[in-house]
């Protein structure tokens, strides 16, 4: 009997170099994160698409209509307006502001007041009559009864100094005021500057619209900016981290978490050539004015005194009201975001601007305190969490902070 030996050979697999395990893992970790990232932003699509479902816009007002000289301006007409945050009205009267009807003949006898101003002044998140110069008004009327007051919310939502202006121009001769009152929203207002060769605006930026520049010699001049002839030349955001933001406004996730303490924290630090992913709010709480912000704050300067040497033709006072965004507000958001770097200051702009009002005899009045105070004292926001702008207990500091200030006065119509 012969026994058959079968010889079993074992072929063992060859370990993984350490590289290969690097690059496996790595592999491994960056699909990962993409799937991670690709299951977020679904989620986040369907809690965005379940909120925007409420959202509500009833009424032939307040929709965005083109203007050759404005840019754009909302249609006549009482609207609603509703989201997941608030539920509001309010009406667009013949001279395109959300206010009540225009009549003057009434308004003769008032002491008038022009307000100028972007979102928080038109406001976006309260209805007409709780928008700050609306609360003013009834402040004042109370105050100072018999007499008086009549204000006229020429705020609309994307404009920027520029406009501010420009309505200044074409209705305060109709309007006649007593007062004008800007409302420096420093969440863009020293931001949305830059004219089409140096970039463009942020909002409304490929509308037809007329503008301020300076001219060979320096001195600023009126111009007119059509996209259709400039061939859509100057109307993108030039700065790198101005197009990362851009492109980040794709993503429902980023468009969902914009404003919380995470994404903001990140959009603080992240630098990309020099400049954080928070543009607007750099220019704002930079100590030092960075070599490129040097223009805008310059331009800003400029339609400042352009404003103050129209109200001086018109007849009219000139008042501008500072209004803080949030890291200038809360404690929480700036100790999260700028307040770690010295090279910032919550006060920095408004600081800036202070002086430059006084330089030019412009009355300021800064809103910074009583947000702060009022915000710790009732122990929460006054500004809305997701959509940012004040809210009636917002717009009501900013109206109490001008009838502190002392500055208005009644008066008696010239004719």
């Amino acid at each position: 009997m012969s026994i058959i030996t079968k010889r079993i050979v074992v072929t063992r697999t060859k370990p993984l170099s350490r590289r290969r395990k690097f690059v496996f893992g790595l592999v491994v970790s960056i699909l990962s994160t993409l799937v991670g990232l690709g299951l977020c932003e679904v989620a986040f699509r369907i809690l965005e698409y379940r909120e925007n479902k409420q959202d509500i816009y009833q009424g032939e007002g307040g929709k965005w209509i083109a203007d050759n000289r404005w840019g754009w301006k909302p249609t006549l007409g009482s609207f609603r307006t509703a989201t997941s945050e608030f539920d509001v009205t309010g009406n667009i009267n013949s001279l395109f502001m959300n206010d009540s009807p225009y009549n003057k003949d009434e308004d003769e006898s008032c002491t008038r007041l022009l307000i100028l101003g972007d979102s928080h002044t038109y406001a976006v998140g309260v209805s007409m009559e709780q928008t700050w110069g609306k609360v003013l008004e009834t402040k004042l009327n109370a105050a100072y009864s018999p007499s008086k007051f009549r204000t006229y919310n020429s705020g609309v939502v994307g404009y920027s100094m520029h406009q501010y202006l420009l309505r200044l121009i074409d209705q305060g001769p109709e309007l006649r005021p007593h007062y004008v009152i800007l409302g420096l929203s420093y969440a863009t207002d020293l931001y949305d500057l830059l004219p089409p060769d140096r970039g463009g605006w942020i909002y409304g930026g490929n509308r037809a619209r007329d503008y301020f520049d300076f001219d060979s010699n320096g001195e600023l001049v009126e111009r007119h900016w059509d996209p259709i002839a400039a061939n859509g030349v100057g109307i993108k955001p030039t700065t790198t981290a101005a197009t990362v933001r851009e492109i980040l406004e794709y993503s429902a996730t980023f468009r969902y978490l914009r404003r919380s303490k995470l994404a903001l924290f990140f959009g603080s630090h992240v630098k990309i050539n020099g400049q954080s992913l928070w543009p607007n709010m750099d220019i704002v709480v930079e100590k030092n004015v960075s070599p490129g912000h040097e223009y805008q704050w310059r331009l800003f300067q400029a339609l400042l005194s352009k404003t103050k040497a129209e109200c001086d033709r018109q007849g009219a006072k000139l008042i501008v009201v500072g209004i803080p965004y949030l890291p200038q507000v809360y404690d929480e958001i700036w100790n999260s975001t700028f307040g770690q770097d010295q090279k910032y200051s919550r006060t920095a702009g408004a600081d800036r601007v202070a002086a430059d009002c006084k330089k030019l005899g412009i009355v300021y009045v800064d809103s910074l305190d009583a947000f702060q105070s009022k915000s710790k004292q009732v122990g929460h926001w006054l500004h809305y969490h997701k959509d940012a702008h004040p809210t009636p207990e917002g717009q009501e500091v900013i109206a109490e902070a001008v009838m502190q200030a002392g500055v208005i006065q009644a008066r008696t119509p010239k004719n």
